[in-house]
């Protein structure tokens, strides 16, 4: 199998503990198996059906493989399939025209955002959302790159009438979650899920009781690590990319998704808007 070099981790894993499942569940494993990068993007039913299997037994396979859903197991799978990405984006070179560089980096964008859609949750969506709307005071981290995302969140968060702010200078992320509970949040923003200043703000966070959630990269990381809800995007950077689009674009559709979900909860939030709409419109000339 060609796929076994892209996905050597899981696979070879799937592969050691097939043997002792049911025959129903040997044949979950021999689908992911041949066909590990279409897995990514089915459904429990889909892959059920693809297998010749009930959703049942989808989820039992799942749980045998040591993953903690089926959702859980899509994520593995993807952590070792995001090469593809990679690959589309580092076949950039010097000598590409502009045309086909053009449609490289699009190409990346639309995988990665693609890539990302099916390694979500609705379920984890929705519990972002949930938490968000109940809490009492928000705090939003993010440095570098995804200060962006972290001012964008903010935004349209108190568009929506929450207690929300946004820092993106790791001393007053620091003072911003020493002072939060129980009843808070904390958005953790961070790409590679490595920085130490996000992680030590999570970490102390996490420790006065409030709620984290973390937006990172497919992969295991430090954030993800300390949060209550980890959500991810598919996306590799490259030498040419240093400052990608592609994984910000996915980070803004997360947060966009969020966003709806709230205001669809919200039963004040239009009311909300063309107030704030009105006196806006009273800046302008």
């Amino acid at each position: 199998m060609d796929n076994s070099a892209k996905v050597p981790g899981m696979v070879m894993k799937i592969q050691a503990l097939r043997d002792g499942m049911s025959k129903s569940e040997q044949r979950v494993c021999d689908y992911i198996i041949a066909h590990p990068e279409k897995v990514i993007y089915l459904s429990v039913s889909e892959l059920a059906a693809a297998s010749g299997v009930s959703d049942a037994t989808v989820i039992r396979a799942s749980q045998k493989i040591g993953s903690s859903s089926y959702q859980d197991l899509k994520i593995s799978l993807a952590q070792d399939i995001v090469t593809p990405l990679q690959a589309v984006n580092e076949e950039i070179s010097e000598a590409d025209s502009p045309n086909t560089v053009l449609e490289k980096v699009f190409q990346g964008t639309l995988h990665t955002l693609n890539f990302t859609y099916n390694t979500l949750s609705a379920d984890d969506i929705t519990l972002a959302a949930e938490k968000l709307l109940h809490a009492k005071r928000i705090v939003i981290c993010g440095l570098g790159n995804s200060s962006a995302i972290a001012a964008d969140l903010q935004h349209k968060l108190m568009r929506l009438g929450l207690n929300a702010s946004a820092y993106s200078d790791n001393h007053l992320q620091i003072i911003g979650v020493s002072s939060i509970g129980s009843d808070d949040v904390l958005f953790a923003i961070s790409h590679s899920g490595s920085s130490k200043d996000i992680v030590r703000a999570a970490k102390i966070a996490k420790g006065n009781g409030a709620f984290v959630i973390s937006l990172t990269s497919l992969g295991n990381n430090p954030l993800s690590e300390f949060a209550n809800l980890a959500l991810y995007t598919a996306s590799n950077e490259t030498q040419y990319r240093a400052v990608a689009l592609s994984s910000r674009i996915a980070q803004m559709a997360i947060v966009d998704a969020i966003y709806t979900f709230i205001a669809l909860k919200k039963p004040d939030a239009v009311e909300g808007f063309y107030k704030i709409e009105k006196n806006l419109g009273e800046t302008k000339y």
